[in-house]
This record gives C-alpha cells, sequence and structure tokens, in this order.
C-alpha cells in the first residue's frame, strides 16, 4: 500500500521533506541506515534546487536503450519500452505526486540512456537504441509525463569518438560460469571465456568513461536501479530492487489473488511459463502485450 502524504513537520526544510520521501519504502529498497549515507549529499542538491523554485531534478539512469533477452537459448535483444518502463514512469509519477505535497512545483525526472556505452562494450547500434528512446518519449508523451519526465540519452551529447578509452589497460580476471552468462545476455548472443574477459575489461574502461562524460551534463540528485557509492538507489517497480534492463517486467498472478511485478531474465528459468496478455485497449505501450506467469506459492516458484 502507498504511503499517505507526507507533512512538512515543524523545522523540516523542503529538502528534509523530499529525502524523507524519496527513502520510503515504496522508492527504494535501501535500509534507513544505508541511506542516510547519501543524505548530506543530496540534502545539498536539493536545497540548491529548492531556492530556484523550480522542479527538483532527478537524474534516473535506466539502461543503455535496451533490455537483454529472457531465454539463454534465444537471445534476442529488445529495443521496444515494456511494462518495466511503464512502472517506472509510474513510480515517477508517485514520487511527484507525494513531492507536490511539501513543495508543489514537483520533481522534474531525467531518465538517462547510457547507449554509447552499450555500443562500445557490447556493439550495439545507435540506430537500434535511438529506436527505444523515440519510443519511450512517445510513451511518455501518451501518458501525459512531459512536465516531469523526459531523456538524457548519452548519443545526443557526445560522440563514440570523444571516448577515449584502452581496454587492454584495465586488470582482468578469469571469469565463471555466471560471469560469462551476463556479458552475453547484454551481447544478445553466446560468447565463451575469452570473449567474456575482454568485455569485462571493455566494460570497466567504457563505463568510467561514461560516467565523466554524464557528470558534465548532470545537475541534480543522480539514482540508479542499484546504488552505488555515488548513486542513490531508486526502485524502478512495486517492490522491484533490480535493472530493467536485465530482462522483462512481467506480472505474475499468485493463489492468494495478488498481482505482483517481476522481473524474469535468462537466469530465472521462467521464461517457457510466460503467457502474453493483450493490453493495448488499456496502456500505451509498444507492442500492445504483457507477459504474465502464475506463481504457486510465496516462494515464487511456478
Amino acid at each position: 500500500m502507498p504511503h499517505a502524504e507526507h507533512r512538512l513537520l515543524p523545522a523540516e526544510t523542503t529538502a528534509e521533506a523530499a529525502f524523507a520521501i524519496l527513502t520510503r519504502r515504496e522508492f527504494t529498497y535501501l535500509s534507513k541506515a544505508r541511506a542516510s549515507t547519501y543524505r548530506a549529499s543530496i540534502l545539498g542538491q536539493l536545497a540548491a534546487a529548492a531556492k530556484t523554485g523550480q522542479p527538483l531534478p532527478f537524474y534516473y539512469d535506466i539502461g543503455g536503450g535496451y533490455r537483454a533477452g529472457i531465454d539463454r537459448y534465444r537471445r534476442e535483444l529488445s529495443f521496444s519500452p515494456g511494462l518495466g518502463e511503464l512502472l517506472a514512469l509510474r513510480q515517477i509519477a508517485l514520487f511527484d505526486r507525494h513531492l507536490r505535497t511539501v513543495y508543489p512545483p514537483g520533481a522534474r525526472f531525467s531518465l538517462v540512456v547510457d547507449n554509447v556505452c552499450a555500443l562500445l562494450v557490447n556493439d550495439i547500434p545507435l540506430q537500434r537504441t535511438s529506436s527505444y528512446c523515440t519510443e519511450l518519449r512517445a510513451l511518455i508523451g501518451a501518458l501525459d509525463m512531459e512536465a516531469q519526465t523526459d531523456l538524457l540519452v548519452e548519443s545526443e551529447h557526445f560522440h563514440p569518438d570523444d571516448y577515449q578509452v584502452n581496454s587492454h589497460s584495465v586488470p582482468v580476471f578469469l571469469p565463471g560460469s555466471d560471469a560469462i552468462e551476463n556479458v552475453s545476455r547484454f551481447l544478445g548472443r553466446t560468447c565463451n571465456a575469452s570473449e567474456a574477459i575482454e568485455r569485462i575489461a571493455r566494460y570497466a574502461a567504457v563505463s568510467a568513461e561514461t560516467e565523466k562524460m554524464l557528470s558534465s551534463v548532470i545537475r541534480g540528485v543522480r539514482m540508479t536501479q542499484r546504488a552505488t557509492p555515488s548513486t542513490f538507489g531508486f526502485r524502478s517497480f512495486p517492490g522491484g530492487d533490480s535493472r530493467i534492463q536485465s530482462g522483462d517486467v512481467i506480472l505474475g498472478y499468485c493463489r492468494r489473488g495478488r498481482i505482483e511485478p517481476r522481473l524474469v531474465t535468462s537466469q530465472s528459468h521462467l521464461s517457457a511459463s510466460i503467457r502474453q496478455i493483450d493490453i493495448s485497449d488499456l496502456l500505451p505501450l509498444p507492442g500492445g502485450h504483457v507477459g504474465y506467469v502464475m506463481v504457486s506459492d510465496e516462494t515464487g516458484a511456478v
């Protein structure tokens, strides 16, 4: 159940109220103790923004402009927004609604798409990730959310030739089967240990360069789906603590009558049980379908 609207407490600043909303279980999987380690940095950024009277700026990383396949034998990448992106937009809308009760200008989210990183690490064509961004912008428009949400697309600010990276200078290690599988699912094809070593080294070099480039244009609270030492962890869907670009978000029907979003990846062994629901008359999703699976018990078994 969503939390009740936040009431501004005596002597509580706008920044403190916004941080209190941001750290609710509704919006982050981080414990209060872990969330507190980000407090000083976030309060400083929010306080400065609140002085302008403009919406508070948040930058939210949603991936490279595509999603990994969910079947380890058929590694088809997806270049269209799905239920995961729709639920991420729902989270943004809910956060903005809560924030407006204490700060009427609300929030402004920029969804960060690091598609140059996807190109340089996994050879994902910019034309495909740009198409994903076009569809995501159309989804934002269909939901009438342009006033609070836009995209920050890496390729629209920087050219791949701007990136000075040398993967050979990065220490590497012999990857295990899980690491090789992780590389394979973002490549969209099976790879061997030798290629996985090279891709992992390339990712370390390119992602560091990407962060340096993006930091030059980001002016607000930086958030990712999984927290890092410098980015706050914001849930992309209710109950979620995973990256939606790792697979497909589907609906799980539980015996107790609950419907819950679940992230299915090539490692979850659920893909064979997924059925499709036509929601084209209900939601403006590209493709017009969402997946669902019957869940037999509280452990999530099918």
